[in-house]
């Protein structure tokens, strides 16, 4: 197991991690997920023994790494910009690590091909990294990280420069070999779709702090802040500012700009007497979790104005004016839909996030069990 425990790292006065904790089981395949300068490439080099906590401590089997040198923590780091030996050639790059621990040399060549087979490289491997692009770079630089044995395999963006239809063949690939070794990962992304389909849990973080970590399911469904709910996930999660009010005894939200009034579920009601919270609240929609029609009916019963359509293919994606905010639904490629029609939203705590002061209140009663 290994464990940051309220690491903190700051350059100067910029504090790039802030008292972060988070625990990886043996085995277990971690995403460390955020905006660019999260703190999450800093915190992959605290692991690796590269930067030095400013306080805090990294322990691995309940022993602190605290003054243990990169070389001595067998972990295995891949760096986002490659760090390639430029005068060997592929084939060396990807021998180096088990040379070094003195393979023997059919071992070397048969290690050296099954990778170079399932990185697509086979033909470059008497070639140098200066006549390689830079997705094939990242290949060999993945490769030569996954190539041997280690305790601990730190990740940091392995294929953020590959091609889509690339990137989405090396996720499958990268996730089987892990689970072949049963590898200790550590994987840093940015990109959501990445983090939902590599991790077995996801630690968010943002400006240094975790923000939310649990299973990938978890995380999307029931986000702890509206941080976590309109980073993680295409499209994003939209957010309706809306005004608690009680009507006749009944709860219900308020859409700013609009006449269009919800129902307010009870756990949000309680909430509000009971915790004190502020009147002013905002729902937040995914645009799997709601739909549109071009005519009102029982379900669809909040108007707004259509603002632009992306076609998809397989699905379109609308984006819909509801007062001040902007509402992303799916649609089927068959609905047709165009700029300034009226359109009908379903929104109802069936299908709504609700936050308040930033922080998650209710989730959609079909997600709660």
């Amino acid at each position: 197991m290994l464990e940051l425990r309220s690491v903190t790292k700051e350059f100067g006065r910029t504090v790039a991690v802030n008292d972060l904790s988070i625990t990886c089981e043996e085995c277990e395949f971690l995403v460390i997920f955020g905006p660019a300068g999260a703190g999450k490439t800093t915190s992959l080099r605290m692991i690796a023994g590269v930067l030095e906590p400013t306080r805090g401590e990294v322990y691995f089997r309940g022993q602190s790494l605290k003054g243990v040198p990169p070389e001595h923590r067998n972990m295995s780091m891949v760096f986002e910009y490659y760090a390639l030996y430029s005068h060997l050639s592929v084939f060396e790059n990807l021998a180096f690590p088990l040379k070094a621990r003195r393979y023997p040399g059919d071992e070397i060549k048969r290690f050296v091909a099954q990778m170079a087979e399932i990185l697509q490289i086979s033909e470059l491997l008497d070639r140098r990294p200066g006549f390689l692009s830079g997705g094939q770079r990242q290949r060999v630089a993945l490769g030569r990280a996954l190539i041997r044995d280690a305790d601990v395999f730190l990740l940091d963006e392995p294929i953020s420069h590959l091609d889509a239809k690339l990137r989405h063949q090396m996720r499958a690939e990268l996730k089987a070999m892990c689970a072949e070794k049963d590898a200790t990962v550590i994987h840093v992304t940015h990109d959501s779709r990445e983090a939902m389909a590599l991790s077995d849990r996801v630690a968010v973080i943002n400006k240094g702090k975790l923000m939310q970590i649990g299973a990938p399911d978890e995380v999307f469904h029931r986000p702890a802040n509206e941080f976590v709910a309109g980073f993680l996930g295409e499209p994003p999660m939209s957010f309706v500012d809306v005004e608690y009010a009680e009507d006749d005894g009944r709860a219900v939200f308020l859409i700013t700009g609009t006449d269009a009034r919800l129902p307010a579920s009870l756990e949000v009601s309680a909430s509000v007497r009971e915790r004190g919270l502020p009147s002013s609240f905002r729902l937040g929609a995914r645009a799997t979790e709601v739909s549109a029609a071009l005519s009102r009916n029982e379900t669809h019963n909040v108007p707004g104005e259509a603002f632009v359509t992306e076609t998809l293919g397989h699905r379109n994606i609308l984006t819909a004016k509801l007062g001040k905010n902007l509402v992303q639904v799916v649609t089927p490629p068959e609905l047709t839909i165009k700029v300034r029609d009226t359109v009908w939203l379903n929104l109802s705590q069936e299908n709504l996030h609700v936050f308040a002061d930033g922080l998650a209140v209710a989730h959609p009663r079909r997600q709660s069990n």
